[in-house]
């Protein structure tokens, strides 16, 4: 690339992060946008993280969903977003490194190396809300399915004595391991024996299961070991991005074996479709609460909506999706 060449492309990028960072600042993160009261503008012009389109069509569970909002830990994440995002010369090494790698390393293990792209699900506060904890004292273990480089593991760690973490990606390992998070295998998680003398396995209080279901390859078996390695009423915390698209990065065709949106699980429940006017994310809410988590014996406790954030690079700040996020217990 000529000199001129790679000037008009650095431009660009920079040309493209204020537009893309202004883009951002006008999302709406709360409940009803100053912004939108003042000039009165239609507020279907803008998008809101926390709100759920159309919360009626889930009549039967509607009253568990949880209002959250934009609080200081999530300000805090985006603030740093912003702030690394100035760094030119590190997002300029960050992106050379990174079209030199994806070669030989899957992305995620390349996030791991440079330390970059540091995920934000909920902060400690709001996962304190969700799981309603209200006791003084600690709950026995929690196990943190793909926890990524741990960032957010950490904001569910304060509320448990043992913390259990597993991942793919071996610098994803190395970054669970500096922050001192236990991790196991990902085939022999199920498998904790409690102590050298005994013969049973480790049980969870609790299992975090993150922006993982629609990133595995058999995620029905999935629910299934984590059924059986819940305690009696223990919690598991799901996390969706909805619409639901699969995407398996370690697969050769990126597709899972096993679909949930084409399962019903025909042993335990009747097929229930969806009603036909809903809109495609209740649907999709409808049809996994009913037909998959319910039938191998979930029950949903609470569910909230949020944003999925994820740090930035040259081009813009910070990127998100839609997260919805279920909190279930497991029936005895």
């Amino acid at each position: 690339m000529s000199y001129y060449g790679a000037r008009n492309r650095l431009t660009k990028l920079m040309l493209d992060k204020v537009e893309n960072d202004n883009f951002l600042s006008q999302i709406d993160h709360t409940q009803v946008s100053l912004y939108v009261k003042f000039f009165k503008l239609k507020q279907q012009n803008f998008i809101k993280w926390y709100i759920i389109p159309d919360l009626d069509q889930l009549s039967s569970i509607k009253h568990l969903f949880v209002h959250l909002d934009k609080d200081t830990e999530t300000k805090n994440f985006l603030d740093n977003c912003y702030a690394k995002s100035e760094h030119f010369f590190t997002q300029l090494m960050h992106s050379f490194v990174l079209s030199f790698l994806q070669y030989f390393m899957a992305i995620t293990s390349i996030n791991g190396l440079l330390q970059r792209g540091s995920m934000f699900v909920f902060s400690q506060e709001q996962f304190k809300t969700l799981i309603d904890f209200q006791s003084e004292s600690k709950l026995d273990n929690l196990l943190d399915l793909g926890a990524g480089d741990g960032q957010v593991t950490s904001k569910m760690a304060p509320f448990f004595q043992n913390v259990y973490t597993t991942e793919m990606s071996t610098t994803m390992r190395w970054r669970l391991q500096q922050k001192d998070f236990r991790v196991v295998d990902v085939n022999e998680w199920d498998k904790i024996r409690i102590s050298a003398e005994e013969e049973s396995f480790l049980k969870f209080d609790a299992i975090s299961c993150l922006n993982l279901l629609d990133r595995c390859d058999k995620p029905l078996s999935l629910l299934k070991q984590m059924k059986d390695a819940l305690k009696p009423n223990g919690l598991l915390i799901v996390a969706l991005v909805l619409p639901f698209k699969p995407y398996v990065e370690y697969n050769p065709d990126n597709r899972p074996s096993e679909d949930l949106l084409n399962t019903w699980l025909r042993d335990t429940c009747i097929k229930k479709e969806p009603s036909s006017t809903m809109n495609k994310v209740n649907k999709q809410i409808s049809h996994l609460i009913e037909n998959v988590f319910e039938p191998i014996g979930f029950e949903l406790a609470k569910f909230t909506r949020l944003p999925y954030l994820c740090e930035g690079n040259l081009a813009q700040s910070y990127f998100y999706l839609i997260d919805y996020v279920f909190v279930f217990k497991n029936k005895p």
